[in-house]
């Protein structure tokens, strides 16, 4: 931190030579293209190309996966232009082992899993933004309404072991979304679409996207805008937000400096009630939530009022990153990094006497303030017992973590929304200060052959008050050590055998569910042992695959059992034990590399298994459910694409995604009627893109999903929630370099 503080700007602002050409390196970072002003630092290279992560932490992989130490996968800008994905989970589709459920339509209450977690709010996994946490809290309340618009994005990161340098929600794995970087090449973008969703009262959905890159000299900047107005799952849904990211970064010749932030502004219709009642009377109403509330199969017999039901969030971000390269073998990379995350939600309360004529409103109204820094140290091919080598990293962390969570109440007959919140019905104050350190290193025992050991230390301290009654507050510290041990083997030309072992924590939810009538009850961590083998190979020119097995054990595995039955926040419960075991594959094949011609034909194809199983564990009742699934966990996921592509810039892939069949609760016997009730079937979903380059600077492209319109219950979460519809997009990008 020291050496951060000390850092002269004068220094980061003159001009120097090319590192690369002094040290002979050739290996540019596709991702971060470090040679865009003409500087291109060489410490931390061994990690960019070799077993282990980047020291820098918004880098969670290596830019060349191939002897990397792990399961990982990345959605590379490449992926990201050809796809066009319309949200964070189109996005991740062909990625193994993760499984995807849209509460909303575009995604932006996320809903991503990862080997058999849970996918509602993407709670069980660490979801990043350039290396800094968007769950909510970790410590607190991992819940995560927000993901990146992809139009910023420049590579999607998915780590899922074995892993100590990031955490905690470390268990599953870890997503991490890169900003477009300031040291990239110079570019402008404009992009526009219009569209529909079927079933919904938005009669157009429209994005917009614009966005800067520019350079001079080894001063560089990003200047980003991208918004979204689009329907949802049920006619009363329309999504909106505005977003606007910035960042600065300057090079020096042996350090280098990135300032970024910004601003998301998100204002939805959408309200967490889902239909009950009949599957006769669910195909009866279909997306039609109005007319089926006035039927009496939601919560508020009202139709109009849940054009009332609206979510919000201001959202605001921002972190200071530096790296000194020492030497060229030496690098200590060091961010501050801090949010401030206002949501809150205003519904029609089902205690309302006589609505629209007779109502009172109800709020949600969190507040998330978040503060950090985090210090990494890299020592890169050191000797070890004379003829070995091992490239060392080590690092600090320390946050502070805020989060007021409100309920608000109106008066009979007051409208709440952002501006008026009614008045303060409950309020609780959590905290959470958190100490973590690591330390890991890639010990080359071969040149084909490293062995990688590392520990993870993790110290936080939570605390609970109830601002209504002090009988129920108190304070917990909990202090775990998380040990690892990694291997990657090139046992043959370009294939390598990789896998190992870490221990995971998950910290548990901690708000509504610590109100007891004994007071604060300090809640369990969630530990795992995670253990994984995998291969991966592209030895046969044009064709690739890695397949890979995993196996956890996880211990005071939380879950969301239900919500209450006033309509208040989901309640969480707690498994004695539960056991993850599956299968990931993964292929690709491109016919360029079997004929000449200017066409390439490609198929690409995932698919996970997870045999889930609870190892001990009862119900709210007391009644044993142990070797039932776990809850919300699918067993099966797949994704097929066949795609062409031609050297005129014409683009364009069809995909099949299965997505598996799952239990929100217990599967516990239950009314077969009921569509609130019950295992939620798997379902097929159809999809397709097509882009041509018009001319030079000139894209013209459509995407659509769910072409079928195939009518299915996505999720059984208060109520059955419909897929989204049928949705296209079509519109035009301008990109001038």
């Amino acid at each position: 931190m020291a050496l951060f503080a000390a850092t002269s700007v004068a220094a980061l602002l003159a001009p120097t030579a090319l590192r690369a050409q002094e040290s002979g390196a050739t290996q540019l970072d596709p991702i971060d293209v470090r040679g865009a002003l003409g500087q291109s630092p060489v410490a931390g290279t061994t990690a960019e190309q070799g077993p282990v992560s980047p020291i820098d932490a918004r880098e969670p992989l290596p830019a060349n996966l191939q002897n990397f130490a792990g399961s990982a996968d990345r959605v590379t800008a490449q992926d990201l232009e050809s796809e066009r994905p319309l949200t964070a989970h189109d996005a991740l589709r062909n990625v193994p082992g993760v499984a995807t459920v849209a509460d909303d339509g575009f995604g932006r209450h996320s809903g991503i899993s990862l080997r058999g977690s849970p996918h509602r709010r993407s709670r069980k996994i660490l979801v990043m933004e350039d290396g800094v946490p968007i769950n909510f809290s970790p410590y607190l309340d991992a819940g995560t309404h927000y993901t990146p618009p992809m139009d910023r994005v420049e590579s999607i990161d998915v780590l899922k072991g074995p892993m100590v340098n990031y955490g905690p929600l470390n268990n599953h794995g870890v997503v991490n979304f890169k900003n477009l970087s300031p040291f990239g090449p110079k570019e402008t973008v404009f992009s526009a679409g219009i569209g529909t969703t079927k079933g919904v009262d938005q009669n157009v959905n429209n994005m917009r996207h614009a966005h800067t890159r520019q350079s001079v000299d080894n001063v560089g900047v990003v200047l980003s805008y991208s918004g979204l107005d689009a329907g949802g799952s049920w006619d009363a849904e329309k999504l909106g937000y505005n977003d606007f990211y910035g960042a600065v970064g300057i090079r020096g010749e042996n350090q280098d400096l990135t300032v970024s932030g910004g601003f998301f502004r998100q204002r939805d219709n959408y309200d967490e009630d889902n239909f009950s009642g009949t599957l006769a009377e669910l195909k009866r109403f279909r997306r039609n939530k109005k007319d089926a509330a006035e039927n009496g199969n939601f919560p508020v017999a009202c139709g109009r009022c849940y054009d009332w039901n609206t979510y919000n969030a201001d959202y605001y971000r921002a972190q200071v990153a530096h790296n000194l390269y020492i030497d060229d073998k030496t690098t200590l990379s060091t961010r501050l990094y801090g949010n401030h995350h206002d949501r809150a939600r205003f519904y029609v309360s089902d205690e309302s006497n006589d609505p629209p004529s007779d109502f009172v409103m109800e709020g949600r109204d969190r507040l998330y303030k978040n503060i950090g820094a985090d210090s990494r140290i890299e020592f890169a091919d050191l000797p070890l017992f004379g003829s070995l080598t091992q490239t060392v990293q080590a690092g600090v962390r320390y946050e502070e973590h805020d989060f007021h969570n409100k309920n608000r109440l109106g008066a009979t007959n007051e409208r709440l929304d952002y501006g008026n919140r009614g008045s303060l019905d409950e309020a609780q104050k959590l905290t959470a200060d958190s100490f973590a350190t690591f330390a890991q290193t890639a010990i080359k025992v071969t040149p084909d052959f490293t062995l990688v050991p590392g520990v993870r230390l993790e110290r936080y301290k939570i605390g609970f008050r109830d601002l209504d009654d002090s009988s129920n507050n108190g304070d917990s510290t909990y202090t775990q050590v998380l040990p690892m041990l990694s291997f990657s083997w090139e046992f043959a030309p370009t294939t390598t055998l990789y896998g190992g072992y870490h221990r995971g924590l998950s910290p548990h939810i901690l708000r509504d569910v610590l109100e007891a009538d004994s007071g604060y009850i300090a809640p369990k961590k969630e530990l795992g042992d995670n253990l994984q083998v995998g291969v991966r190979s592209k030895a046969v020119q044009g064709l690739t695959f890695d397949v890979a097995y995993f196996h956890s054990d996880i211990r005071n595995y939380q879950f969301g059992e239900a919500f209450q039955s006033d309509g208040g926040d989901r309640v969480f419960s707690s498994l004695d034990k539960a056991r993850f075991d599956g299968v990931e594959l993964a292929a690709r094949i491109d016919s360029r590399a079997f004929i000449d011609s200017p066409w390439n034909v490609y198929g690409e194809s995932v698919y996970t298994y997870v045999n889930s199983k609870i190892v001990k564990g009862t119900a709210d009742g007391g009644q044993n459910v142990s070797g039932n699934e776990v809850p919300e966990s699918m067993k099966h996921t797949a994704n097929l694409t066949l795609g062409a592509q031609h050297a005129s810039g014409f683009d364009a892939s069809v995909s099949w995604t299965y997505r598996g069949g799952f239990y929100t609760a217990l599967n516990l016997p239950m009314n077969p009627l009921d569509v609130e009730e019950g295992r939620i079937n798997g379902v097929w979903l159809l999809s397709a893109r097509a882009s041509y380059k018009v001319t030079k600077d000139l894209t013209a492209w459509v995407t659509g999903q769910n072409l079928t319109d195939k009518f299915y219950i996505s999720d059984r979460s208060d109520g059955a929630k419909l897929g989204v519809g049928r949705t296209v997009m079509a519109g035009m990008t301008l990109k001038l370099h």
